[in-house]
């Protein structure tokens, strides 16, 4: 069993039995790791203090037949926006869950890895709640999972106008060849089509440079949401946090 090195960042921390912990962490080489910090609840253990949520750590593992363990944690970067407000807690938390059930362990995820990064430190700066659609709209993009938002699935014929948006199909479906037995379809508007791409350009070192309406809003979320309860099977476990604001 071998030891390595990484930089990574907490996105779950869970309690384990008395004292220990079980740690998700996203490494840029290693993608997504889960471990085992032993003693990591005691107010004494060098441990405790780095490995908090979002923050970024210098980490020392050591490998396991199912899990690995935390040998020692230095803490590179602390996200006190997240910790210190409910409401960046709540919607970040979110994020690390996507990225958490994304994230391939043993692959390296260099790409969701910095763009995570930015995200949690821009949290601060921008409206949470259209903060975490943004991320989740782009951590969707290096899964392998992402979505036609500017195309037919069906046509490949790039969309004018409303439209209709398929969860089981993939993406957009110009009025044209929907079909009667898509009954999952939902209406895809144009400004919803130009909000979501917004969101996917969304540079995270710039302030943003757009506003959009609640309907807008609640639309993209509902479409979101669909096809992550598609992906997983289950609805996000973060979205209860989020609904006690």
């Amino acid at each position: 069993m071998g030891q390595y090195q990484t930089d990574a960042l907490v996105l779950g921390v869970k309690n384990w039995g008395e004292a220990d912990k079980i740690i998700t962490l996203l490494s840029r080489d290693h993608g997504k790791i889960i471990a085992t910090a032993f003693g990591c609840r005691r107010p004494k253990s060098p441990l405790a203090g780095a490995l908090q949520m979002f923050n970024e750590v210098d980490i020392q593992l050591t490998r396991g037949n199912k899990l690995d363990t935390v040998r020692q944690v230095s803490l590179k970067h602390v996200n006190r926006t997240m910790s210190a407000d409910f409401s960046a807690m709540a919607y970040g938390a979110f994020v690390a869950e996507l990225a958490s059930n994304l994230a391939v362990e043993g692959f390296p995820q260099s790409d969701m890895y910095d763009k995570l990064r930015e995200i949690f430190d821009a949290f601060g700066s921008r409206n949470h709640r259209i903060a975490a659609l943004a991320a989740a709209f782009q951590i969707l993009e290096f899964s392998g999972m992402q979505l036609s938002y500017e195309r037919c699935i069906r046509s490949n014929v790039e969309i004018d106008g409303d439209a209709y948006f398929s969860i089981e199909a993939g993406g957009a479906v110009d009025k044209s060849v929907i079909r009667p037995e898509d009954r999952d379809a939902m209406e895809y508007p144009a400004a919803l089509r130009v909000f979501i791409g917004q969101l996917l350009k969304l540079n995270w070192l710039d302030k943003p440079a757009f506003t959009v309406n609640g309907k807008i809003m609640v639309q993209a979320e509902e479409l979101l949401l669909r096809y992550l309860y598609h992906v997983f099977g289950r609805p996000m476990k973060s979205l209860k946090f989020i609904q006690q604001l």
